[in-house]
């Protein structure tokens, strides 16, 4: 009985160690409707690259996930920037702006 008792524990703890892999503890937090992540939006990892808009740094799952607000107040100062009409939008001259990927003189 003993032998048996231990290979199921030795089975219990295999399955849960091997599950343990899959779970991180750096994973990234919830994105919900009007957030975006940083890993899959372009425009903000410009956006955070040229300061124009604050990176968090609360060391919390979701300081990678930003509200629409923020992206928009971004898109402003970059387009304020650029002297282009100011309206919070990922427009053709902001995508424009981003592909260059290049900050340049007017990093914030």
């Amino acid at each position: 009985w003993i032998v048996l008792i231990m290979i199921k524990l030795s089975t219990v703890l295999i399955v849960t160690l091997h599950c343990s892999f899959y779970i991180q503890s750096s994973a990234q937090g919830y994105v919900y409707p009007g957030s975006h992540w940083v890993g899959n939006t372009p425009v903000l990892q410009f956006l955070l690259k040229c300061g124009l808009v604050k990176q968090k740094m609360n060391r919390l799952s979701t300081d990678d996930i930003y509200p629409d607000s923020d992206i928009q107040t971004g898109i402003q100062k970059l387009q304020e920037l650029f002297e282009l009409e100011i309206t919070g939008e990922e427009n053709f001259d902001v995508k424009k702006i981003v592909e260059k990927n290049n900050c340049g003189a007017f990093r914030v």
